[in-house]
């Protein structure tokens, strides 16, 4: 008896991260176009199965001015700019903007490749920027940040 029912958790596990597999390859079936004030941005996306934009958070946060640091241990990238200090921690929807406590929509992820994709939305509208989503198709979409006119410098003095 107990030998079947190790069987069947083994057989539940493997189910479920079989499940996972498939979940986070379709999301990553989806790429965006990305823009930032009208500038394309040659940078890998994916849509998460929950429907928001995860992005690298190196490119992301380097692109949009920020120094980055890793913690690999507790898996949470830092990204500060003057005085903003923006912490996400993988698969945790509590994000630390300046020591407040924000619920993401969607939680950050580690991917298998050791890659920290972030949610686009959240990076850009704590730099202050509009998003706009359009989707042309199922097969198409764009995302268009845009930032202030003295872009992301003046939002985070």
């Amino acid at each position: 008896m107990k030998k079947f029912n190790s069987f069947k958790l083994m057989l539940a596990l493997c189910l479920a991260i079989m499940l996972m597999s498939v979940g986070i390859a379709n999301a990553s079936s989806s790429k965006p176009t990305i823009y930032v004030n009208n500038e394309k941005l040659d940078l890998y996306a994916s849509v998460s199965y929950s429907g928001a934009t995860l992005v690298p958070q190196r490119e992301i946060f380097e692109k949009f001015g920020m120094d980055v640091s890793w913690d690999n241990t507790s898996k949470t990238v830092t990204a500060t700019k003057g005085e903003l200090t923006i912490l996400l921690t993988a698969n945790s929807r509590d994000a630390i903007v300046n020591e407040t406590v924000v619920k993401l929509v969607q939680n950050p992820i580690l991917d298998q490749d050791n890659v920290f994709f972030v949610p686009l939305r959240f990076v850009a509208e704590v730099l202050h920027a509009t998003v706009i989503w359009d989707k042309k198709s199922d097969a198409e979409a764009s995302v268009y940040i845009n930032f202030p006119d003295e872009s992301t410098s003046k939002a985070t003095k």
